[in-house]
């Protein structure tokens, strides 16, 4: 079995009764892990076997960065590729698109990271590339070079229409890749696209925070970000 978790923002203790006991449980966190160290990784993956895409937030500090990019780790990300997992071939695009690298509808500033290298100051470089934030930034190379692939799903941190803060060259990207169900986190309200569907022509699911569901989008778990109201 399959299972999509949406956004967990450092805290992964609800998966557990999910994953702990059962057999043959691939688990596929859908962006903003949000980590320090490895250590819930390494205990997760005990019990299932473990995937991910980054999001926005794990970009967003050194710490999240090397927990995921400079552990052993960054093998079980699977945004740029396509793997096969149980059977099904799932394809991942992490990251969110920003201004200043690509805000679809409008025409991209830089189409790849060597592009933006060189017309980025040289304060802004940061270990040899781009800038940290820029670490999570969806690049239109990103988007070509999945295209030329086909696979049973599409994961995303970010979403695609009929999501009001979605994006079409998602939808596109879906279609080229004759996808047949598209995941995606960052939205943290479980997006309800059951009566949208009629108009893609593939499924959608909107995992949101702290929520998990199944391959066929069945929610297992709903939560709600309440971390507003908490002191």
């Amino acid at each position: 079995m399959i299972l999509f978790a949406g956004d967990p923002h450092g805290y992964f203790k609800h998966l557990y009764p999910f994953v702990r006991g059962k057999e043959d449980i691939a688990l596929i966190i859908l962006g903003d892990l949000q980590l320090t160290t490895v250590e819930e990784l390494d205990k997760l993956s005990q019990y299932c076997d473990l995937w991910y895409i980054h999001g926005n937030h794990d970009s967003k500090t050194v710490a999240a960065f090397e927990a995921l990019w400079g552990s052993k780790w960054k093998n079980r990300n699977l945004h740029g590729r396509v793997a096969e997992i149980q059977g099904k071939k799932i394809a991942g695009l992490g990251g969110v698109f920003r201004g200043q690298i690509w805000m679809p509808p409008n025409k991209p500033l830089f189409l790849d990271p060597i592009h933006y290298c060189q017309y980025c100051s040289q304060e802004k470089i940061w270990r040899g590339g781009i800038p940290l934030r820029h670490r999570s930034s969806i690049f239109p190379a990103d988007i070509e070079n999945l295209s030329k692939e086909t696979a049973d799903i599409l994961i995303c941190h970010e979403a695609p229409k009929p999501h009001p803060s979605g994006f079409t060259v998602l939808n596109e990207l879906a279609s080229q890749m004759q996808i047949k169900h598209l995941f995606h986190g960052h939205h943290h309200e479980n997006f309800d696209y059951s009566e949208l569907a009629p108009q893609t022509p593939f499924a959608i699911t909107n995992v949101g925070f702290r929520s998990l569901c199944d391959e066929k989008g069945n929610y297992l778990l709903k939560n709600i970000d309440d971390r507003k109201n908490k002191p």
